[in-house]
């Protein structure tokens, strides 16, 4: 049976013929495009008619970064993006713990506060935590996923005293004038505390992985990453898959420090989905965050002296994971916000091109991308390598890295016009669970690039609505190497729709966020669908 999507518009996305008005699908395949009474003269009897009522029908919408199963195990957390002080916090979660009938000595985490908007202007600390419980640990998990916070039962637990060191790439907060920990960590401290707590349930979060991916469904995304995949994390996506529980397509990047030999153990999933679940590469994390001053920059922040974040690599180590990611001929994603990580990154894959005859970098992608200077832009179009911008920074972040970097650098944070400019492919993505993988809130950030406060932050970096449209849809496939199969319109691809209420490219600038998904729908399946 054949299914033909009528009486609507369809933006095809490809690039000889942007608008069609009908689809005819088969088996879950596009099979022809194009004016309605062409393709509706392939119809027969029992074929299935939808009618768009007048909507718009796009490619699904290809998430270029987010963390899948992070996702879905922040659904058990606590949401704080809306405290605006510490008493906020300590009754938001108070409350929380009641609501969810958290035990005792249960752990009771937090997600998404930001010091950057609280009255007290600062982390809160381990007493400040004490007031939520004093039986009960305790954590709070930054917005930026790369710091966060936790009490005093926290820190007992985890054995976390003053005899405990600094790490080369991850630090403790201090009571000032002694070396007792005061709760806060951020980067490697924070990510191994983090490792330590109790793992939810396989139950529960097969669960859960449900739930995420309706969530990533309600905003249009068919295609989803899953951007740190560990061993034990593999295995439990790898089950997933197998019971059935995925229905959108889930793109894994390994740990390459600790999961690169996963390509050859688990062959069938390497480059190709197995019930929806393929490995795409291999990821690296080499600064941290800056809104949270841990991102690796070539200048100092402002007002912090000669304060510039920190390396989680050195150079060497850096280029001996480049050197097996391209042994292997796998894409290499590789976590850069600051300016000075970007340069470690394009310049030592350019010193390892130089002892190589195959200089095939297999799309290698700087993921966030935030500082990326113009120059290292261009360099990295000359090697092939793609940036994924985290573009919805300048709405969310736009305000404190004006403040942090100043006009010029906090202006030029995630320049997708000087990608344009370079011809470059590039994608978008919200970081999910950092914030909600609203892309169409993504294109109205590239586009117009204003911050929560109403600020210009890098009028010259705007792009268009469509080359913002692109990033999620053709330049997305491009980037998963699946340019034949998704990314637009046309014969012979998957059929993986969404359905919004207008035409973004026929929608005023200042309107773009306010579209709304009416359908999401997956290889001709309907996977989510607005309520009236």
């Amino acid at each position: 049976m054949k299914t033909f999507y009528i009486n609507g518009t369809i933006l095809a996305m490809e690039e000889k013929n942007l608008y069609a008005e009908a689809v005819c699908v088969e088996n879950g395949r596009i099979t022809a495009v194009g004016s309605r009474e062409e393709i509706l003269s392939f119809r027969t009897e029992e074929d299935e008619i939808v009618d768009l009522k007048g909507a718009v029908m796009l490619p699904g919408f290809i998430d270029g970064h987010s963390h899948f199963v992070g996702t879905a195990n922040s659904m058990t957390q606590c949401e704080l993006s809306g405290c605006k002080d510490f008493a906020d916090i300590v009754d938001t979660m108070k409350a929380f713990k009641e609501k969810r009938h958290i035990s005792e000595d249960a752990w009771i985490v937090g997600c998404n506060y930001d010091h950057n908007f609280l009255a007290e202007e600062r982390h809160p600390d381990r007493y400040v935590l004490d007031k939520i419980s004093p039986t009960n640990p305790v954590l709070l998990i930054h917005a930026s996923s790369h710091m966060g916070v936790t009490n005093s039962k926290g820190l007992e637990l985890q054995g976390i005293d003053e005899h405990t060191e600094d790490r080369p790439d991850g630090k403790y907060g201090r009571i000032p004038g002694i070396r007792t920990p005061d709760g806060y960590m951020e980067e490697k401290a924070f990510l191994e505390f983090q490792a330590g707590l109790p793992m939810t349930s396989v139950e529960e979060l097969m669960k859960l992985m449900g739930e995420a991916q309706n969530l990533y469904a309600s905003y249009g995304i068919t295609t989803v990453q899953d951007g740190m995949v560990g061993r034990p994390l593999f295995q439990l996506l790898k089950a997933a898959s197998k019971m059935g529980i995925l229905k959108l397509d889930i793109v894994g990047y390994l740990d390459i420090m600790t999961a690169a030999d996963l390509i050859e153990e688990e062959p069938e999933y390497a480059g190709t989905y197995q019930d929806h679940l393929k490995i795409g590469g291999y990821k690296i994390f080499l600064d941290g965050s800056p809104q949270g001053k841990t991102a690796w920059m070539l200048e100092p922040y402002e007002g912090e002296g000669e304060y510039r974040g920190y390396p989680i690599h050195s150079d060497e180590k850096l280029r001996e994971y480049i050197a097996l990611a391209m042994d292997k001929k796998q894409q290499l994603l590789a976590h850069c916000n600051g300016d000075a990580a970007a340069e470690q990154y394009v310049s030592q894959f350019e010193k390892e091109l130089k002892k190589r005859e195959d200089r095939d970098v297999f799309r290698a992608v700087m993921v966030h991308a935030q500082l990326v200077k113009k120059d290292q832009l261009k360099r990295m179009a000359d090697i092939g390598m793609m940036p994924s911008f985290f573009i919805a920074h300048t709405y969310y972040w736009g305000d404190i890295h004006m403040k942090n970097f100043g006009p010029v650098r906090g202006g030029h944070i995630s320049p997708a016009g000087d990608a344009v400019d370079y011809g470059m492919k590039f994608t978008f993505h919200q970081d999910t669970p950092v914030v909600p993988p609203d892309m169409m809130r993504t294109v109205s950030c590239a586009v117009n690039r204003v911050s929560k406060t109403g600020q210009s932050i890098g009028a010259d970096e705007k792009i268009s609505i469509l080359e913002a449209l692109k990033a999620i849809t053709v330049y997305g496939a491009y980037q998963y190497h699946e340019e034949t199969e998704k990314g637009t319109i046309a014969p012979g691809k998957i059929a993986d729709f969404v359905i919004l209420d207008r035409d973004p490219l026929k929608t005023d600038k200042d309107q773009l966020a306010e579209i709304q998904v009416l359908q999401t729908i997956k290889e001709n399946q309907v996977v989510f669908r607005k309520e009236a």
